[in-house]
């Protein structure tokens, strides 16, 4: 079946890629995001969601210097975490002028909130090989 070929290249795509990053394969953070990675989660997403998980609630000054990415990334990806609701912000009390900074905190614990990255990934997979078998069909019948 072509499933199983595939998910042997898939899994030496996913240590290539931890390679390539220079992401030892043995810490579980790196694997998570590089595993969400693999499954067209964008990278400073993965590492949002994976820094929430490890920090605990934290303002996007604390997300961008754990996460290491830019402030208009974790705006990005603080967005597509709430689409998902699995991040819900609750804004900190000011101790000066300004509008006062947002806490981030993931909605369940990292078991839950993979659940819809992995229900977005299935759905895909769904639609790729409903488009593979209408391909096949198409190349098969005379019709061309």
């Amino acid at each position: 079946m072509i499933y199983e070929d595939n998910t042997v290249l898939i899994m030496e795509d996913s240590y290539s890629l931890l390679e390539a990053n220079g992401i030892s394969s043995t810490e579980p953070a790196q694997q998570l995001i590089s595993t969400m990675i693999l499954l067209g989660v964008q990278r400073h997403t993965a590492k949002c969601l994976i820094c929430l998980h490890l920090h605990g609630p934290s303002s996007s000054i604390a997300l961008q210097k754990n996460c290491n990415i830019r402030q208009p990334d974790v705006s990005f990806a603080i967005a597509e975490l709430k689409r998902l609701e699995v991040v819900k912000s609750d804004s900190s009390a000011s101790n000066g002028r300004g509008r006062p900074p947002y806490i981030y905190q993931l909605t369940g614990t990292i078991e839950e909130c993979v659940i819809p990255f992995i229900a977005e990934a299935k759905n895909n997979i769904s639609n790729i090989v409903s488009a593979i078998t209408t391909l096949e069909g198409l190349v098969q019948s005379d019709k061309i």
